[in-house]
């Protein structure tokens, strides 16, 4: 076989394409979940979720998302210490929205709750917590990348 520029650009063009088809072959393969279901819906109420970021950034701490040997532990800031408050958190996975689950606690005295480690794959999750302190309601987003 004699090697010219028309053989070079050949074996480019085939490479070329091969290596085309099999990047469309994989992007096929790849899973895009929507961040929500009904999202629609959702972005309606956002409104809501402002004003309750609004009272969280008043507040003199965050809430944190801490590993320990056993569990996850969710801290709340310090100024609901001694507090009655309940909370709503929805875990999110963002790499696969059939991980993502709901975890909820009503009454909760102190200012820390436990989350198993059982629930948890790797990747990034985002806490969605939708805190009720007297009345007022606050929202916070602490992430756990593993």
């Amino acid at each position: 076989m004699k090697w010219n520029w028309g053989t070079g650009i050949a074996i480019t063009l085939v490479l070329f394409i091969g290596l085309m088809s099999f990047m469309v072959f994989k992007s096929t393969q790849q899973r895009f979940d929507l961040v929500s279901e009904n999202y629609y819906e959702e972005e309606l109420n956002y409104q809501e979720v402002i004003d309750q970021k609004r009272n969280s950034s008043k507040l003199k701490g965050k809430a944190k998302i801490i590993r320990t040997p056993e569990h996850f532990v969710l801290e709340l800031p310090a100024d609901f210490h001694g507090k009655d408050k309940s909370f709503k958190a929805l875990m999110y996975c963002e790499k696969d929205a059939r991980l993502d689950f709901e975890w909820e606690e009503k009454s909760l005295a102190s200012n820390n709750s436990k989350i198993p480690f059982t629930k948890f794959k790797d990747g990034r999750w985002i806490a969605k917590v939708k805190l009720n302190c007297e009345g007022i309601d606050y929202y916070f987003e602490p992430e756990i990348i593993l």
